[in-house]
């Protein structure tokens, strides 16, 4: 069965990938967050949750994951000061193996 997410929900997903992809250009200092790529976001039917889907070079995603998680609350806090919600949904970070994926797939292609 396909789960229909509406439409208010889909304008919160993509408001907040686009406010965590300022706030990791912007306001992180860390350098191993600016190479983060946000890749998805999809909150749940109510909004109290978030999963946010990430991309970064395999060597570094455990470290990466580590950093997000750590950083979660900052970015909380972050978006519910630019975002007009009445609640900020808490975020966790998973980490998004499709674009490596599409990647190796692409390299085999290449080599046929």
């Amino acid at each position: 069965m396909v789960q229909q997410i509406s439409y208010r929900a889909e304008r919160v997903n993509e408001l907040i990938r686009r406010e965590l992809v300022l706030l990791l250009k912007k306001e992180t200092k860390d350098p191993r967050l600016q190479t983060v790529v946000i890749t998805d976001v999809i909150v749940t039917r109510d909004l109290t949750s978030a999963k946010v889907f990430f991309s970064v070079d395999e060597s570094s995603q455990q470290i990466v994951a580590s950093l997000l998680k750590n950083a979660s609350g900052f970015f909380r806090t972050s978006l519910s000061k630019s975002l007009d919600l009445r609640h900020t949904p808490s975020l966790s970070f998973i980490y998004d193996t499709a674009p490596n994926t599409g990647a190796k797939i692409d390299d085999l292609l290449s080599k046929l």
